[in-house]
């Protein structure tokens, strides 16, 4: 099971040096491609665990001026 991030970064927002660490600290790693992070979970989890994750990730985000699309696959 994956999560995917895409971002939308813009000049007045944080650096994307700074936007990384924050989602590094979170466990994600770093993707090329049409998603620029992605978050490896161990084994299948529930829907709620998803949300979780992504809430913390929100909080982490918040007032960094990012825009971002989540997708989660089994």
């Amino acid at each position: 099971m994956r999560t995917y991030v895409r971002m939308t970064f813009h000049s007045e927002g944080a650096s994307p040096l700074k936007v990384l660490e924050v989602m590094r600290s979170l466990g994600f790693e770093e993707s090329m491609g049409l998603h620029d992070f992605v978050f490896k979970w161990k084994e299948k989890t529930s829907v709620d665990e998803v949300i979780r994750l992504m809430s913390e990730m929100h909080g982490r985000l918040k007032g960094l001026d990012v825009n971002y699309e989540i997708t989660t696959i089994s």
